[in-house]
Protein backbone atom coordinates (compact mmCIF):
# COMPACT_ATOMS: atom_id res chain seq x y z
CA UNK A 1 0.00 0.00 0.00
CA UNK A 2 1.89 3.20 -0.73
CA UNK A 3 0.76 7.25 -0.94
CA UNK A 4 2.10 9.12 -3.74
CA UNK A 5 2.65 12.68 -3.91
CA UNK A 6 4.09 14.65 -6.54
CA UNK A 7 5.19 18.68 -7.18
CA UNK A 8 5.58 20.23 -10.58
CA UNK A 9 7.41 23.96 -10.40
CA UNK A 10 7.11 24.79 -6.59
CA UNK A 11 7.03 22.84 -3.22
CA UNK A 12 4.00 20.54 -1.99
CA UNK A 13 2.31 20.65 1.01
CA UNK A 14 0.24 16.96 0.53
CA UNK A 15 -2.74 15.84 3.12
CA UNK A 16 -4.30 12.66 1.72
CA UNK A 17 -6.98 11.12 4.18
CA UNK A 18 -8.79 7.46 4.84
CA UNK A 19 -4.67 5.95 4.35
CA UNK A 20 -4.38 2.79 5.81
CA UNK A 21 -2.79 3.26 10.24
CA UNK A 22 0.58 2.29 10.40
CA UNK A 23 4.68 3.17 9.52
CA UNK A 24 4.81 4.59 5.84
CA UNK A 25 8.29 5.02 5.07
CA UNK A 26 9.28 7.36 2.50
CA UNK A 27 11.29 5.06 -1.03
CA UNK A 28 12.93 8.60 -1.81
CA UNK A 29 14.28 10.23 1.66
CA UNK A 30 14.18 7.41 3.68
CA UNK A 31 12.31 9.84 5.98
CA UNK A 32 9.26 7.82 8.47
CA UNK A 33 5.80 9.16 9.21
CA UNK A 34 3.22 7.01 11.59
CA UNK A 35 -0.22 7.43 10.08
CA UNK A 36 -3.77 7.07 12.46
CA UNK A 37 -5.38 7.33 9.17
CA UNK A 38 -4.08 10.57 7.33
CA UNK A 39 -0.51 11.09 6.49
CA UNK A 40 0.74 14.66 5.92
CA UNK A 41 4.34 15.31 3.86
CA UNK A 42 5.86 18.01 1.98
CA UNK A 43 6.92 17.20 -1.30
CA UNK A 44 10.20 19.33 -2.94
CA UNK A 45 9.20 21.19 -6.39
CA UNK A 46 9.99 19.13 -8.98
CA UNK A 47 9.48 15.58 -6.79
CA UNK A 48 8.03 12.87 -5.29
CA UNK A 49 7.29 11.65 -2.09
CA UNK A 50 6.53 7.78 -2.33
CA UNK A 51 5.31 6.57 0.93
CA UNK A 52 4.85 3.20 1.56
CA UNK A 53 3.19 1.30 4.56
CA UNK A 54 5.88 -0.90 6.28
CA UNK A 55 8.45 -0.20 3.26
CA UNK A 56 12.04 -0.76 3.61
CA UNK A 57 13.06 3.25 3.13
CA UNK A 58 14.76 4.65 0.40
CA UNK A 59 15.46 3.06 -2.71
CA UNK A 60 18.24 4.20 -4.62
CA UNK A 61 21.62 6.43 -3.90
CA UNK A 62 20.73 10.58 -4.90
CA UNK A 63 21.71 11.64 -8.33
CA UNK A 64 19.99 14.09 -10.77
CA UNK A 65 16.66 12.51 -10.32
CA UNK A 66 16.63 11.04 -6.56
CA UNK A 67 17.21 13.57 -3.88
Amino acid sequence: YAVVGLAIGSDQAIAVDQVRPGLYRDAVTGGELHSDGQLRFQVKANGAGIWVLNGPGKIGDDGPYLH
